[in-house]
């Protein structure tokens, strides 16, 4: 039996892909809930216990061997011993089993947090802890012994080491430890490695996050541009990708993590990484990144909704007549697919993470009423996402300057009447963001920048919003437009030159 674990933040957005996969049972737990949305309710008991957590959902996969099968019940109490010896002896979890595989296993969707005093379930050591449990699940009902990935392709410590391991974990538990042992440095690294590649990441993805985890990384080629190989050094011990094992040469991790590797592509980008590494993060902020990591790979897909492309250009020549738009940026949106109008006819706005991930859309339903935009919805779309343009220096330049809009539209109004008054593209890379509510902003992006320019509508809403954010970013700076919002201020603008042209072509000056 192989496990898998990693946590979330929404309950409803992994219970809702638990539930829709096809051929897919909710088949116990120790919850009342029959379906996502009922359960997803129920969750809410335990989060109001501690509102501050934020990764407190945690997702557990259990899968047999081909060929094996279990019944639901037997499933049940094997999810129950598991989740018990794991410690969520008083924690909400519901559990699903699916059938689409070749393989029978089960989903258990559980909150971190305990019923009996608020707190956070312990996780150190949860994948070495969970081994142990599996091994003996697996003896208990007569399972196949199954290795997991990690134990297939990578070279074990001793037998010795191992032992020591053991007997001093036995001893921690027994309280003659004070405090738990170390895993041998190189099950550590191993670990850290399988946990960097779990979305499958590109090379120099995947080596930026190795340096970021303070994993030194060395890898050359030959004149016939072929790999000579690659190695790892941490904590003053260095391994080659062989001593780790199979999947951890430089072959392995394309074959066995589905490491993305495109030599024109990728090499200029991995030398510039191995000759200025990048700086690792703070300690403290180590395994919030690798739970990122996890949470996006196991975050459901988006799936944007097709395109009605009879429609487009009257959604265009609207924008260009009566919002003032300029072509290259309402066909450049919609060259890349991030503007457009669905087969329900909604104007969509598609929302990406920071990487370029689509993520959600928003729908704007009343153009000539409000600039309103809602989700287009909230089961599908994921909280780490923004609907966001960026302009100006060169298009591989660093951010420098962030503006935060109120909705799309603005955003777009604003990017407009920022290239008039610059007479052409701002010099520096320029990105505007629709990110107006305080709870979801990309707070670490932002705190980056010595000055964020906070441009919301100048209207009571966008004003409340603005002193809101404005608390959590002191070096934010609000910026009003004269009218209520950025189309306004466009078309006021525009009005302005156009005014000053005719009065220049009859010999005026002002």
């Amino acid at each position: 039996m192989i496990g898998n674990q990693t946590k979330g933040k929404s309950f409803r957005g992994l219970l809702d892909y638990l539930e829709n996969k096809e051929e897919s049972s909710l088949i116990g737990g120790n919850m009342f809930g029959t379906n996502a949305r009922e359960l997803a309710r129920e969750f809410r008991l335990s989060r109001q216990l501690n509102p501050e957590a934020e990764k407190v959902v945690h997702h557990v996969s259990l899968s047999l061997s081909p060929g094996e099968q279990l019944d639901n019940d037997t499933w049940c109490e094997v999810a129950d011993k598991y989740m018990s010896e794991m410690g969520y002896t008083a924690n909400q979890y519901a559990i699903y089993r699916h059938s689409d595989r070749n393989h029978d296993h089960i989903h258990i969707c559980a909150s971190r947090i305990s019923l009996d005093d608020g707190k956070i379930t312990r996780d150190s050591w949860e994948y070495v802890r969970s081994e142990k449990i599996i091994r003996q699940l697996e003896l208990e009902y007569g399972l196949q012994q199954t290795l997991n990935s990690k134990e297939k392709l990578s070279r074990a410590p001793s037998s010795g080491q191992q032992q020591r391991f053991e007997r001093e974990q036995l001893e921690y538990e027994q309280g003659e430890r004070n405090t738990p042992p170390q895993q041998p440095i190189k099950t550590q690294l191993i670990e850290l490695i399988d946990r960097a590649t779990v979305d499958k990441p590109t090379m120099p993805q995947l080596i930026e996050r190795l340096q970021l985890l303070g994993i030194e990384v060395r890898h050359g080629l030959t004149r016939n541009s072929k790999s000579k190989g690659i190695s790892y050094s941490w904590n003053d011990q260095k391994f080659s990708g062989t001593s780790l094992g199979p999947a951890y040469t430089f072959p392995g991790l394309q074959k066995h993590f589905e490491i993305d590797y495109q030599p024109q592509r990728d090499d200029e980008s991995i030398h510039e990484l191995l000759l200025k590494p990048v700086k690792p993060l703070p300690v403290e902020q180590l395994e919030k990144f690798l739970q990122e990591i996890e949470r996006k790979q196991q975050q459901p897909q988006f799936t944007p909704p097709p395109e009605d492309k009879v429609v487009w250009q009257v959604l265009h020549k609207y924008l260009s007549e009566k919002r003032y738009i300029p072509d290259y940026i309402s066909q450049g949106l919609h060259n890349n697919q991030l503007l457009y109008m669905d087969e329900q006819r909604n104007i969509l706005f598609i929302k990406r993470d920071l990487d370029g991930e689509k993520t959600g859309a928003l729908i704007w339903s009343k153009p000539r009423q409000s600039h309103r935009a809602v989700e287009y919805d909230q089961n599908t779309s994921t909280a780490n996402g923004w609907f966001y343009l960026r302009l100006g220096g060169q298009p591989t330049d660093k951010v420098e300057n962030v503006f935060l809009c109120s909705s799309p539209i603005d955003a777009m109004s604003a990017a407009t009447y920022l290239i008039s008054s610059c007479k052409g593209l701002p010099p520096t890379r320029t990105m505007l963001i629709v990110a107006d509510d305080p709870n979801n902003l990309p707070m670490e992006f932002l705190k980056s920048f010595n000055r964020v320019v906070v441009a919301f509508n100048n209207d009571q809403e966008g004003n409340n919003a603005a002193s809101a954010v404005l608390e959590l970013l002191p070096q934010g700076k609000r910026l009003k437009t004269h009218n209520l919002d950025w189309s306004q201020e466009l078309e006021a603008h525009l009005r302005e030159g156009q005014q000053k042209l005719r009065q220049q072509d009859r010999g005026f000056s002002l």
